[in-house]
């Protein structure tokens, strides 16, 4: 972690006093330095798995708000030693209603909001905001607040210093008094950000408060159920807010990997004749392998047609422009070993066929790992030309990929991922009719 030069320790105020407290801060500190001209993010951040493993003695205080290796090696355990399915991921809900039997509701040590990973500090915020909800049901409002200055050899002409925030409480206390101190804490001229680092299922009503703002999102689609997460998706997206998805940033070594197999010209022809998609994800959770497809399908130009469905696969069929079919399928699969983000895609087979003999088609194959490339392998294509690649796992942390899309300054939807959005929906909703 980058070092913090703090001003202040991090001092408990009522509510009512942060605003004017914060501007007597930084008036009293230097008339010239009214802290880093950067941006503002708020972060919703329940980190309800680490709660109930401190709760629960399982792992070691203080609570950060960070998925460190213990909590998830200690995750990991009690998922198996519990009896708990496999494909079981760190942030579902039926582990996190396991651990909340029997917790002892003791005060532990709290620390989220007051201390923030590396990739984020070097971006120097202007203000952190982090609204930390808490298992104990009637837990009233807190509020800290600190200020900081990053440590540096360098000399900087311009001010870096910046201020946290943390307001704590249970949920229903943040929705009726926390919403109001944020509405204070905004920076009218420099860009807001909200990182909504848990489930899109939890706390419906402090997310709207948000979208209804102007802030730029950065959600993750695979926390949550996907019927909720694809409506929230389709709701920003017919309004016009700036959506950055961690789940669809985990998919670029995928998407990168694919479209580099097809760089050299003389394999392009193949992508006009391909017939067949298999994608194999961990667990059930579909939503980043219907980004893929989608993806894939909004690339070449298909058009959707159906989907159908039963307890092996999701099979989707689309259409090229000249008529021709295109099946493709998504396989859930049970790893041996639970996930931190449930339904990641582990493996891609594309088939193409140019020709009636047999030897001059091709069958190209994607896996996290070589085991599951020879998995896909195993499907009567050995007399295809063989296209095969290990795609690299990417085990960045959240904290990290929030980082890339904060240093981006992005005030918009990716374009890419804006249209693969409309194309997974009109997958979803292709379950109903």
């Amino acid at each position: 972690m980058k070092p913090q030069l703090t001003l202040q320790t991090p001092l408990e105020l009522p509510y009512q006093e942060i605003t004017n407290y914060l501007n007597e801060l930084w008036m009293s500190e230097d008339k010239d330095n009214t802290g880093a001209s950067t941006f503002t993010l708020t972060i919703w951040q329940p980190a309800w798995l680490e709660q109930c493993l401190v709760q629960k003695g399982l792992v070691n205080g203080p609570i950060t708000g960070n998925l460190s290796p213990e909590i998830i090696e200690a995750a990991k355990k009690f998922i198996l030693d519990a009896g708990l399915p496999i494909t079981t991921s760190l942030n579902s809900e039926e582990l996190l209603n396991l651990l909340e039997e029997n917790l002892s509701n003791e005060d532990v040590d709290d620390f989220r909001g007051q201390f923030f990973e590396s990739s984020i500090s070097t971006l120097n915020p202007r203000r952190l905001i982090t609204l930390a909800p808490t298992l104990n049901k009637k837990t009233d409002i807190k509020t800290f607040v600190s200020a900081y200055c990053p440590l540096t050899d360098t000399i900087v002409s311009q001010p870096i210093c910046g201020d946290l925030v943390v307001i704590r409480g249970d949920s229903a206390s943040i929705n009726h008094k926390g919403l109001n101190i944020i509405d204070e804490l905004f920076i009218d001229e420099l860009p807001s950000w909200l990182w909504w680092n848990g489930s899109l299922d939890e706390s419906p009503e402090i997310f709207k408060y948000f979208t209804n703002h102007g802030l730029r999102l950065i959600i993750d689609t695979a926390l949550g159920s996907p019927k909720r997460c694809l409506k929230i998706l389709d709701q920003l997206n017919k309004s016009n807010k700036a959506i950055n998805d961690l789940n669809w940033v985990r998919l670029k070594n995928w998407r990168e990997s694919l479209a580099m197999i097809f760089d050299p010209p003389s394999r392009r022809p193949i992508l006009d004749h391909i017939t067949d998609i298999d994608i194999d994800i961990a667990g059930d959770h579909i939503i980043q392998a219907l980004f893929f497809i989608s993806w894939i399908s909004d690339k070449l130009h298909w058009s959707f047609l159906k989907v159908e469905t039963d307890k092996e696969s999701t099979k989707i069929e689309f259409e090229r422009i000249n008529g021709e079919k295109i099946s493709t399928s998504i396989k859930p699969l049970a790893l041996g070993n639970p996930g931190i983000h449930l339904g990641q895609v582990v493996g891609l087979r594309l088939i193409s066929k140019i020709s009636e003999v047999q030897k001059n088609n091709t069958c190209v194959i994607l896996g996290c790992e070589s085991v599951e490339c020879m998995r896909l392998e195993a499907g009567g294509m050995a007399n295809m030309e063989l296209i095969e690649q290990v795609v690299p796992n990417s085990f960045s942390s959240s904290e990290y990929d929030v980082s890339k899309l904060l240093g981006s300054s992005r005030g918009n939807t990716s374009p890419l991922f804006e249209n693969a959005i409309k194309i997974a929906l009109q997958i979803f909703n292709g379950f109903n009719n």
